[in-house]
């Protein structure tokens, strides 16, 4: 009965090591102590360990007569419409983008929307370590009632999308996840044309993980685009809220060129004011933003806070290093589906490839984010690289971000693996090099 499945924004662990059966049975105690729900509304990606767990942490809160809503395999997006909509807190079964043996929980509020520890994660840490701890049992069959209204989500996103009257052909790896009936879906409704890759769930992820950032995970996608004649190309993760795009040529494009682009040609639609990224978000954006004269929040990865900033600012959208894209008529959550109509919109608007249209964005390299095994001791790790580049202009947002006008980095982290994240960026790639090697080797010193 470990807390340590507790992360900043969701509970994520190994299965059945970490959680299992008996964590989830107690975490549906321990929810009903914490908050005191009539009802409540669960839904699951497509991990074979979901439907068990489900069964459990229901049968917990059935115990207590709270009301169950089987929301069946959804995505992480329709979860939090659900909350919203039918106002009634809603859990999601996941482990997002994690191996296919991993699996954990995602909280949505019907006051607050996303739930994080500061906002209701906490307290239910709180509950859990304190109840009494009970073994996992299934007493009864689970008196739930089946509610899944993939449509009326769908109408939701398009009514709140520009129109995309289009002839742009759109490749989509949905990576055996969760999204793969309201993707189709939407974009039937929408009249886009497209083509699928793994779009039935399948906990097993043969075809590769759901992590669209692997390399691994690109193969089908880029294949599929050699192939035939599309506009752009898509990878999303195991829970459908993240989005990896790749050009026409195949070519992945990173999130920082992806919203440069939006802030461009999407937002102006909205006729946007203020938007919001993530402190690894490259500053090829902070440029786009200033150039088109919107205010620019930067804040600490996380989707709460990406929330709170937005509603703060009034901010149209956000976005994150890993392929997250906010907006603020829905809900101000992350959804793979309005990123991708935007990206439509936006081709069909321009009329140019990809590639061309992202080229004014480059004059800034980015490089792919880097993953380091985390090790050593925090304070003596950041103290170490503040003394080393003490002369560049530094910022402790989240983690430390160091830059001067050739280059800029950002070392953070990560909030659900045991991982240092190192972003890097600069106009000169044998400097970036350098710069990596430096930081790589104070990592593994």
């Amino acid at each position: 009965m470990s807390s340590s499945i507790f992360h900043e924004y969701d509970i994520r662990g190994h299965y059945p090591g970490e959680v299992n059966e008996t964590i989830f049975y107690n975490l549906g105690k321990a929810y009903y102590e914490a908050f005191k729900p009539k009802k409540i509304a669960i839904g699951r990606d497509s991990r074979l360990s979901g439907e068990t767990l489900f069964l459990y942490l229901a049968s917990a809160l059935q115990n207590k007569k709270v009301k169950i809503i089987d929301l069946g395999c959804v995505s992480t997006p329709f979860c939090l419409w659900y909350s919203q909509k039918y106002k009634v807190d809603t859990l999601m079964i996941t482990a997002s983008h994690n191996p296919k043996d991993d699996n954990g929980l995602k909280l949505f509020s019907a006051k607050n929307g996303i739930v994080d520890k500061q906002n209701g994660l906490g307290k239910l840490e709180t509950k859990f370590k304190n109840i009494n701890t009970s073994e996992a049992r299934v007493e009864h069959k689970i008196d739930s009632k089946k509610h899944s209204p993939i449509g009326e989500y769908v109408d939701f996103i398009i009514n709140k999308m520009p129109s995309v009257k289009s002839k742009i052909k759109v490749a989509i790896d949905l990576s055996s996840g969760s999204a793969g009936q309201e993707f189709v879906l939407a974009l039937e409704k929408l009249k886009i044309d497209f083509a699928t890759l793994n779009e039935a769930p399948n906990g097993k992820f043969p075809a590769h993980s759901p992590n669209p950032l692997l390399p691994e995970s690109q193969k089908g996608i880029k294949i599929l685009l050699r192939q035939s004649k599309f506009g752009f190309g898509v990878v999303i993760d195991g829970d459908g809220d993240r989005v990896l795009f790749l050009d026409e040529l195949g070519e992945v494009v990173d999130p920082s060129y992806v919203f440069s682009l939006f802030i461009e040609n999407y937002l102006p639609y909205k006729k946007t004011k203020a938007i919001v990224k993530n402190i690894a978000i490259a500053r090829v954006v902070d440029e786009t933003a200033k150039k088109k004269g919107m205010q620019l929040g930067v804040v600490p990865v996380g989707r709460t806070k990406m929330q709170a900033t937005m509603k703060k600012i009034k901010a149209e959208m956000g976005a994150e290093k890993s392929g997250h894209y906010f907006f603020k008529d829905l809900y101000y959550g992350d959804n793979a589906i309005a990123a991708v109509v935007a990206m439509v919109f936006v081709l069909n608007k321009k009329k140019k490839p990809l590639s061309k249209l992202l080229e004014p964005y480059k004059n800034y390299i980015i490089i792919p984010e880097i993953n380091i095994p985390f090790e050593g001791r925090i304070d003596k790790i950041i103290g170490t690289i503040k003394d080393k580049y003490k002369n560049e202009n530094i910022s402790e947002i989240d983690g430390l971000s160091v830059e001067n006008s050739m280059w800029r980095f950002n070392l953070r982290r990560s909030n659900t693996e045991s991982v240092w994240r190192l972003n890097l960026e600069g106009k000169n790639r044998e400097e970036i090099n350098k710069l990596k090697e430096e930081i790589e080797n104070i990592l593994k010193s």
